[in-house]
């Protein structure tokens, strides 16, 4: 439930405050309570700019006074997939008239630079100079944090905590993890599994077999479940019968699966951060990215970091996930 601490959409001045988000679907939801405390500070005002899924995926339960998707560039050689470039003028004939202007974004853009220039909103804020307002960028604090520091600066009485809950995902989708649940006995523990992301963030699957036999056979009522895109095709060992392989569902299911689980292992990823939001224990695993910055910010957890993946044994992660274990279930 949200706390009731936003002033009255009548004591902002914004009459068409526009919010542009858009990037991967880890970074959605970092910023999810940001978007969900400017949704309901603007009371219906707000409009969301972002990709064609982000509102079904991240916020179907928001908000909004209009909803305007972004293209991505295909002219640009070999930058397809980067955010940052997309298509600016048929957007800023939908957008229109803009009196305030967010964006969420965390590096220069020169489509966002164009965009600006284009809409002339009365005021802007941003995290890089172009904007207005810039709000200074940190490392160092929790990206939610940062991202967090947006609506904060409309209403510094925002609290992170009152918005930070998961995304609202489909009733069949729940339904699916819901009977995933209800057909293994009832005594089970869940641990979700999700290895896969940027190679230079990827744990050895070697080691992480290693550890999910030895963790299988010290606790018998726990199940994993492995979450991702590829099967995962190392053999665990003698505990191999639970283990529960939900490899390429669709997202929607598996951040469903996430949330029906009771425990979370993985690395900086989407599903670390959905569990998050879910307030599902986990260990986060971290090499060339910081735990204090893309780690769990809200559930309990136990964070394993080294200066490379490689670097992360497989017995620090046995010790970290058995401290979790004794402090949710001993």
């Amino acid at each position: 439930m949200l706390a009731a601490v936003c002033p009255m959409a009548s004591e902002l001045p914004w009459h068409n405050p526009t919010a542009l988000m858009i990037n991967g679907v880890g970074d959605h939801l970092i910023a999810l309570p940001a978007i969900r405390a400017l949704s309901t500070l603007m009371r219906g005002r707000l409009r969301l700019l972002c990709l064609p899924s982000a509102r079904e995926l991240f916020f179907a339960d928001l908000a909004f006074a209009a909803i305007h998707h972004v293209d991505l560039d295909a002219s640009c050689p070999g930058r397809t997939k980067d955010y940052r470039d997309y298509v600016v003028e048929p957007l800023a004939a939908e957008v229109g008239d803009c009196d305030l202007f967010l964006s969420f974004e965390r590096q220069s853009s020169s489509s966002t630079a164009a965009l600006l220039r284009t809409l002339r909103p009365k005021r802007s804020i941003g995290f890089l100079p172009e904007f207005d307002v810039e709000i200074p960028f940190s490392s160092t604090a929790h990206a939610s944090d940062l991202a967090f520091a947006i609506p904060k600066h409309l209403a510094p009485t925002l609290r992170i905590e009152d918005f930070a809950c998961p995304p609202q995902l489909p009733d069949q989708v729940l339904a699916l993890a819901g009977k995933l649940r209800r057909d293994l006995p009832h005594y089970s523990v869940l641990l979700a599994v999700h290895s896969e992301t940027k190679p230079d963030k990827t744990w050895s699957s070697i080691k992480l077999a290693e550890v999910l036999n030895d963790f299988l056979a010290l606790h018998r009522r726990l199940i994993v479940v492995m979450v991702g895109v590829a099967p995962f095709a190392v053999d665990i060992g003698c505990n191999r019968e639970r283990l529960l392989c939900c490899h390429g569902v669709p997202l929607t299911v598996a951040l469903s699966i996430i949330a029906a689980c009771d425990l979370f292992l993985g690395i900086d990823s989407c599903m670390l951060h959905m569990a998050d939001l879910c307030r599902v224990p986990g260990v986060g695993l971290f090499g060339p990215t910081k735990p204090a910055e893309f780690g769990f910010r809200f559930a309990r957890h136990v964070h394993v970091s080294a200066p490379t993946m490689d670097q992360i044994s497989a017995a620090a992660v046995l010790d970290a996930l058995q401290k979790l274990w004794t402090s949710e279930f001993a």
